[in-house]
């Protein structure tokens, strides 16, 4: 009677504390930072933006978003959700919606987020942090240094031009310090350009998937000359031309640009290509253009007409591997040095010595030793006599210097030979003639990507930038270092103080022996940031009904309740923690408990017994798709020869995977490990199959969206399976 009384109490207390809990969030009001942007962000961004808007109507930006699209109508009325176009297209109508067009509906409760944001005035209460806009008097703070992605010598030899977050940095150039900072709207950088008489500056980037621009700066004055905004995504290669009158870029929607530098008009617009443009440079007459991108090529345009002219590389499929993301204008010849996804750093002629045939590369002029990976920056020597390239591949990168120094001309028989691409004479007269006067001079391998090369003008040193953000100054005859720096500036990193303690879950419920919990333990500092604490805690714990890992992998080890206090710096959370089924006997269901550590040890997987004729004799299902045949195998063949119910421990399967027979497998588990003793319990309960076993209907990973903020630092994942019949179960150690 008591033990009614108690739980009836206990739901009327719950009831109440949902009650309130509900009560208090709706006398919250929305907030269209950290509720409603979401939302669109997922559902509706991907058709609603500026290089895409459907029906004319733009929702990345909160004034776009209010005012509506083709329709005319406001999309959204503050205050009023009956006249708001938006609310209208997102509430269905016997189970339908117009919008969004694609996935169905959105959930009820997330049409009535909305509407309710619109019925309190649809004010948006974005943080002043997240409109942040950088100037000179509010440059950039850097925590950790920005890729860079561009660098380049001012013609003098005297600064160094950076790419870096919303600027570029001019350095002096040997390395002493900062000359100036050109602080600009555009958030991604691309590529930096001095004009031939070092007066201006170029920079081709923007704001990614939203918008890319063109900037001009004056370089005495350091102040910006002109802004083009251009496209509806970052732009490439900005190039200038000989006589300093235009830049060109390269655009991710396949096309190819120039402009007036004085009045900003366009004067060029190509799209001969068919994917992304990565990069432009002029010819040294300045009447032609070439251009390179992801679609393999290289494009040669005539500026005056605007005509196509030629692909300078062979259209031969397979001739060209991959996209090309560099390319260079020989200093003395019509010649243009590319680099790209093979690794190959190559030079090719800007006008053909014969006529094209199928098959033919006749352009090609030199090929260079390959390097690893794709090259992403390479240069010419100020006398073309040398060429540096720089790679990255797998998160490491690779600096060459190659010796350029070559004859360009085409003898009467190397044309022929040209002509003939798949004889055999001609192939290797064609190979002796891309290969001669060719030789790599140094190398350097990194360990970090390289994506930005230069030569100084007075051709003794190498300026190399990429991933890591600083700036390594080569060498040009050897590559040995000379100096290195941070591309921005840096105070000594403080780490903020720590000012909470996350854990993850509140509560820990283990039901039987062989269950566990895997905590995630987050920890939030003063300045919004969050890391992964899961690996740097002390614990105390007011019981021995659990024991908890230096991963903090929570395991019962008897019945009973226990408060388990962590603590990380100066921030505490304690847990309760309650323990059951541990003193009774385990009765294991195969597909829930047996089959997850088969698949751990590794015996299903293709390599072993689940490989299609199985491994001496005995096979699996791959991966145990298939239960009924896996119980089979070890309860049938061969009169159950490799589970021995009378006497467990004898079984097959246990010797074998504990190694106590020779097993080519190795030791996969040892007796009194968890995984032994499942299989163990298994079996001593007759090693049955149940086939109406509740099976696993999905799997949550969490964190959902963690940021890892430095090389080496780590993050403690958390898997939860959830049941067809709704039991939620931790299996991150399955």
């Amino acid at each position: 009677m008591i033990k009614i009384l108690l739980q009836g109490i206990m739901l009327v207390l719950f009831a109440a504390a949902v009650c309130a809990n509900a009560e208090e969030a709706k006398s919250k009001k929305v907030s269209f930072y950290s509720d409603i942007r979401p939302i669109f962000q997922g559902q509706c961004h991907g058709c609603h933006q500026p290089a895409k808007a459907k029906g004319d109507y733009v929702m990345t930006t909160f004034e776009q978003l209010l005012k509506g699209g083709e329709s005319e109508e406001k999309a959204v009325v503050p205050g009023k959700p009956d006249e708001s176009h938006l609310v209208t297209l997102i509430t269905p109508i016997d189970g339908e919606a117009e919008m969004p067009q694609k996935g169905g509906a959105l959930p009820a409760e997330q049409i009535a987020m909305i509407t309710r944001w619109v019925a309190e005035g649809a004010t948006d209460d974005t943080p002043a942090s997240a409109k942040q806009r950088y100037d000179k008097d509010n440059p950039p703070v850097y925590s950790l240094p920005p890729v860079i992605s561009s660098i380049d010598y001012s013609p003098d030899g005297t600064l160094i031009a950076v790419a870096g977050f919303h600027e570029v940095l001019l350095h002096h150039a040997d390395g002493s310090g900062l000359a100036g900072r050109l602080i600009g709207l555009s958030e991604r950088v691309q590529k930096v350009k001095f004009s031939s008489d070092g007066k201006k500056l170029a920079v081709a980037g923007g704001l990614p998937a939203r918008s890319g621009e063109i900037q001009i700066w004056n370089v005495v004055s350091k102040k910006l000359s002109m802004s083009i905004p251009v496209g509806y995504d970052t732009v490439y290669g900005v190039s200038w031309s000989p006589d300093n009158s235009k830049v060109s870029v390269g655009l991710p929607d396949s096309t190819v640009r120039a402009f007036d530098v004085k009045s900003g008009k366009q004067v060029l617009f190509k799209d001969s290509h068919d994917d992304w443009v990565l990069d432009t440079v002029w010819n040294n007459k300045g009447d032609h253009l070439v251009s390179v991108g992801r679609d393999m090529a290289v494009k040669l345009t005539e500026v005056a007409t605007q005509r196509f002219v030629d692909n300078i590389t062979s259209i031969t499929p397979g001739a060209l591997k991959g996209g090309i993301h560099a390319i260079t204008v020989h200093p003395k010849k019509e010649e243009v040095l590319v680099g790209g996804s093979d690794g190959v750093p190559q030079v090719f002629r800007l006008t053909r010595v014969t006529k094209r045939v199928i098959g033919d590369n006749s352009n090609l002029v030199r090929k260079f030793p390959p390097m690893p990976g794709r090259i992403f920056g390479l240069d010419f020597g100020p006398e073309g006599k040398k060429i540096i390239a720089g790679s990255s591949y797998n998160g490491t990168g690779s600096v060459h210097l190659y010796q350029s120094d070559y004859d360009s001309s085409v003898s009467d028989e190397l044309k022929k030979a040209f002509e003939r691409p798949l004889d055999g004479n001609s192939k290797k007269l064609s190979g002796e003639y891309h290969t001669k006067g060719v030789k790599l001079l140094a190398k350097v391998s990194l360990g970090t990507a390289v994506f930005a090369t230069a030569f100084s003008p007075d051709s003794e040193t190498v300026a190399v930038g990429g991933a890591d953000g600083v700036i390594r100054l080569f060498d040009s005859q050897s590559l040995a270092l000379k100096r290195a720096f941070l591309s921005v500036p840096m105070t000594e990193e403080k780490l903020p103080e720590v000012i909470a303690l996350a854990v993850e879950p509140q509560e820990i419920q283990l039901n039987g022996k062989f269950d566990y919990t895997q905590m995630l333990l987050t920890a939030v500092k003063a300045n919004g940031e969050s890391y992964d604490a899961s690996r740097d805690f002390s614990l105390t714990v007011d019981s021995d009904v659990i024991k908890v890992s230096k991963t903090g992998m929570v395991e019962p080890v008897k019945d009973g309740e226990a408060k388990l206090k962590i603590v990380h710096k100066n921030q505490t959370s304690t847990i309760s923690v309650r323990v059951s089924g541990v003193s009774g006997d385990f009765i294991p269901d195969y597909v829930r408990d047996v089959m997850p550590v088969l698949s751990k040890l590794g015996c299903n997987a293709g390599t072993c017994h689940g490989s299609k004729d199985g491994k001496n004799g005995f096979k699996l299902s791959l991966r145990g798709y298939d239960p009924i045949y896996d119980v089979r195998a070890f309860t049938d063949d061969l009169a159950s020869r490799r589970v021995n119910i009378a006497a467990p421990d004898n079984s097959l399967i246990l010797l074998k995977s504990s190694a106590a027979v020779p097993h080519e497998g190795g030791q996969l588990t040892k007796m009194g490990e968890d995984y032994y003793e499942i299989l163990k319990a298994w079996i001593s309960n007759g090693a049955k199959l149940d086939t109406g076993s509740v099976r696993v209907a999905s799997i949550e990973l969490f964190p959902r969206n963690s940021v890892v903020q430095k090389i080496g630092d780590q993050q403690q994942m958390r898997v939860i399976a959830t049941y067809a019949n709704g039991e939620k179960r931790d299996v991150t150690a399955e």
